[in-house]
């Protein structure tokens, strides 16, 4: 590798290559599964990633451990709630030594454990829709401004998902898979290698390019937006959950979201998929119907199976481009579960606690946890 190509690769991958020869070492040790399943350069993607994590419950949580175990150098967790005893079914960092603390610094907390080199940020906060977009900004390293001028009016310009992957890989590493390739780096000068988020900017470009486009897919980066964010969305809130979607959707952030998973017991029953062609999914089917009547996205029979396979109208315009995770499983309530009729009364406990509509089994939580968590890497990774 000649002078100018390690140059490139340490700034291209400068989240790895500013720790210390000995940091690095226990990197690659810590992290040698990672290498043999992506490649050396699939780990050094995942340490330039940053993952913007909304919810860090029972599905967020999983979402959290696993970018971290994979390798995902920078994770902002968001979450304003604090860890109950009720918890303890389903959400990775609920143990009896940590009730009442933070889940998002909890949380962060056991990541730097798995991984001592990360870059992880707990915000305790709370997103609503009106705080939506100031809060969203102050994840991603921008500004409000930026991510509302970032916005994506016509939503069929936005490529679908593998595409939109596929763009922010060739803005970040075209430049230097040129040169590698054999191109003279002076000859690539005009094309910088763009400011990442979530990396020590002094070290890092100064400046990032206003736009960038990829020969392969003409894509152009917004302006404001670093092209290494990549985001899951897993809170419950409906009004909070379509607006920050809406927001990062629109913004050619990749994004997935995650639909309800309580009341099931089976696993195999979860599935990923385009959030208009979700089926079974009570949070889902109230998440695009927000979505397209306050947010412009394309309307559809509620039967899309059946409206697609009448070829009405082409797929590509029903589809939303948004992932989601979702249970083809019906949901049992609490009272078709007590098959038995036994209750805490008969044997003489009066004081036993309420039980809520749907109880939550981690076996799936922790699968719809996995599944998105699973998208995120293989788009960061390519």
């Amino acid at each position: 590798m000649t002078p100018d190509q390690q140059q490139l690769l340490h700034t291209t991958y400068h989240h790895f290559f500013a720790l210390s020869p000995d940091a690095q070492r226990l990197q690659l040790e810590r992290f040698k599964g990672i290498c043999a399943l992506y490649g050396y350069e699939g780990f050094l993607r995942l340490q330039n990633a940053h993952l913007v994590l909304l919810g860090t419950g029972g599905v967020g949580s999983w979402v959290a451990e696993c970018a971290a175990r994979t390798g995902v150098g920078t994770i902002s967790l968001v979450d304003f709630d604090t860890i109950e005893l009720s918890n303890t079914n389903r959400q990775l960092h609920t143990l009896n030594s940590t009730l009442g603390q933070s889940k998002a610094e909890t949380l962060a907390k056991r990541l730097r454990d798995i991984n001592p080199f990360i870059h992880v940020t707990p915000y305790t906060v709370q997103l609503t829709k009106d705080n939506a977009a100031q809060l969203l900004a102050q994840f991603i390293g921008s500004t409000e401004e930026a991510l509302l001028h970032a916005q994506e009016s016509d939503l069929h310009a936005i490529p679908a998902p593998e595409d939109l992957a596929q763009g922010k890989r060739e803005v970040l590493y075209s430049k230097l898979t040129a040169a590698l390739q054999g191109a003279p780096v002076s000859v690539l000068q005009g094309a910088p290698v763009p400011a990442l988020q979530g990396v020590n900017a002094s070290a890092a470009p100064d400046t990032a390019p206003s736009s960038s486009t990829t020969k392969a897919h003409s894509y152009q980066q917004p302006a404001g937006i670093a092209p290494n964010i990549y985001a899951v969305d897993a809170i419950d809130d409906l009004w909070a959950k379509a607006t920050c979607v809406n927001l990062l959707h629109r913004a050619h952030i990749p994004v997935v979201t995650s639909g309800g998973a309580g009341g099931r017991i089976d696993p195999t029953q979860v599935h990923l998929g385009d959030v208009a062609t979700a089926t079974g999914d009570q949070l889902m089917k109230r998440l695009r119907t927000e979505l397209r009547r306050n947010y412009g996205y394309p309307k559809g029979e509620e039967t899309m199976a059946s409206h697609l396979q009448k070829k009405q109208v082409p797929d590509h315009k029903l589809r939303f481009n948004i992932l989601c995770s979702y249970s083809t499983e019906e949901p049992q309530h609490a009272p078709q579960a007590n098959a038995t009729g036994l209750t805490p009364a008969q044997w003489g406990e009066s004081e036993a606690p309420a039980l809520p509509s749907f109880g939550a089994a981690m076996c799936v939580t922790a699968t719809a946890g996995l599944h998105l968590a699973s998208v995120i890497i293989r788009w960061i990774v390519g």
